[in-house]
């Protein structure tokens, strides 16, 4: 008996384990492309979607994306057609540089639970023509999670305009406001996570009672008896009161949203920061940390660089040092990006990690891409003079760093002519000085608020010399 019980019990532990490392998913970011989405919020959504993205690639090389954009016209034409229209990007796929290569098509009003109806429609391949990008099919072949981002009201009370439950049936706490969410919840197995930036009471009710089942949100809920999730907390919910924007407190922010949609199960998993700058000879350094399964060992790294525009891959050098707790770091120098500069690598690039280990006899990937939250590319390869090939020496130091704001920047030699500039990361100027003549220049930065700047110096012949200060 003793032993039947084991059988069972080791059986049951082993599909359980086979199930954790199968739990691959597709995942459709939704962006709402309404009127009350400036193309400011638009930046920003869209950036937040594409570090998500990158995170629920990363988290299982299995998911597959695809972007699905909702509105009632099309961007850049003065006329509405007052009804829900959808523009696929792509059909699900787990090529990174697909699926965050997109810009906002749509317009207008938001009809979301009228966009949900046509992305049915793309599931069953039935042809709709209010589905207006040449891509009019998404081939579910994962359990679907569906992912909005939206800054909607409950209704608007305005026809044509923001809806998160049905137009027709806008009633408090009828099943029939949100009739296409449960057929989709029920029908498809659907996951729904909502990123709400809106502070209405009865929206984020609404919205949350759409979300599912997870996550952290336990406030109120509007109710829908016929949903599966009715009443139950927490909630796939996210408001962000301020808009979409990420707060200087909320690094981790993308991340920690995608475990709470993603199960990497026995698979290992990578991720790095990086605080981008201006370009190659203004680097800082790299690190992150990793986790592998058990039994499974490290075999090596590599990072490459992704150029935005075409998506063509550049290797770089990169020799990491490792620490306690699986973490690892590596600062560059110049000389590092001299494969990409010379063969071609131009304009914004990214940086991407790939982590090869051993597992049970087979060799397995693992990928990451830049957790900072606050920039689009990490790397600019169109430096005023490209000096990829030479590296150079320090033309400066700084001291004290970190500072509480008073610091010395003191020059290797004279400079006759040239400029000093400070800049926060983010790219604005906050200190200039032309140089003429000086060898030591005292700066005070005290009413800026605490941070990492990065202090450039250029000579007569434009090149720049950076460094990297710290204001506590």
């Amino acid at each position: 008996m003793k032993k039947t019980f084991l059988f069972f019990f080791v059986a049951l532990i082993m599909s359980l384990g086979n199930l954790n490392a199968q739990q691959s998913s597709d995942y459709i970011i939704m962006l709402d492309n309404g009127g009350s989405t400036t193309n400011d919020s638009y930046v920003h959504m869209k950036r937040g979607a594409v570090k998500l993205i990158e995170q629920l690639l990363a988290c299982n090389p299995e998911n597959r994306v695809a972007v699905v954009q909702y509105g009632a016209g099309i961007y850049g034409n003065p006329a509405g057609v007052n009804k829900a229209l959808i523009y696929i990007e792509s059909d699900f796929t787990n090529d990174g540089f697909t699926a965050t290569n997109f810009k906002r098509r749509l317009d207008f009003g938001d009809y979301f639970r009228e966009s949900l109806e046509l992305m049915e429609n793309a599931f069953s391949g039935v042809f709709n023509g209010d589905i207006v990008s040449i891509q009019n099919t998404l081939n579910i072949a994962q359990p679907l999670k569906i992912v909005v981002f939206t800054d909607a009201e409950r209704n608007s009370g305005t026809p044509h305009d923001s809806y998160l439950v049905n137009y027709n049936n806008t009633a408090f706490n009828d099943p029939a406001a949100f009739d296409t969410v449960v057929k989709l919840k029920v029908g498809r197995q659907a996951q729904f996570t909502m990123i709400h930036a809106n502070t209405n009471t009865q929206a984020l009710n609404a919205a949350a009672s759409i979300s599912s089942a997870g996550g952290l949100y336990t406030g109120p809920l509007e109710t829908n008896t016929s949903d599966p999730d009715n009443g139950v907390l927490p909630r796939l919910y996210y408001n962000r009161p301020n808009g979409f924007f990420i707060g200087h407190t909320e690094v981790d922010y993308w991340k920690e949203l995608a475990t709470n949609i993603c199960n990497s199960g026995n698979l290992a998993t990578i991720d790095f920061r990086y605080e981008p700058g201006e370009c190659i000879e203004s680097t800082s350094g790299i690190g992150g940390y990793y986790n592998l399964p058990a039994g499974a060992t490290l075999v090596n790294m590599r990072l490459e660089l992704i150029g935005l525009e075409d998506g063509t891959v550049y290797p770089v050098t990169f020799n990491p040092s490792f620490g306690p707790g699986n973490f690892y770091n590596y600062f560059f120098q110049p000389s590092d990006f001299n494969y990409p500069a010379s063969n071609g690598a131009t304009g914004l690039q990214k940086f991407r990690i790939s982590m090869v280990y051993l597992q049970n006899g087979e060799y397995k990937i693992a990928y990451s891409w830049n957790n900072y939250p606050y920039f689009d590319y990490d790397i600019n390869m169109k430096c005023p003079v490209l000096r990829s090939a030479q590296p150079k020496e320090k033309m400066f130091t700084l001291t004290s760093n970190p500072t509480n704001g008073l610091f010395k920047v003191i020059l290797k030699n004279n400079l006759e002519s040239g400029r000093l500039e400070i800049r926060d990361l983010n790219g604005n100027a906050v200190y200039n000085k032309v140089l003429r003549n000086q060898k030591e220049i005292d700066i005070d930065i005290s009413s800026r608020k605490e941070g990492v700047y990065i202090v450039n110096v250029i000579n007569d012949k434009n090149e720049i010399y950076s460094e990297k200060i710290i204001k506590k």
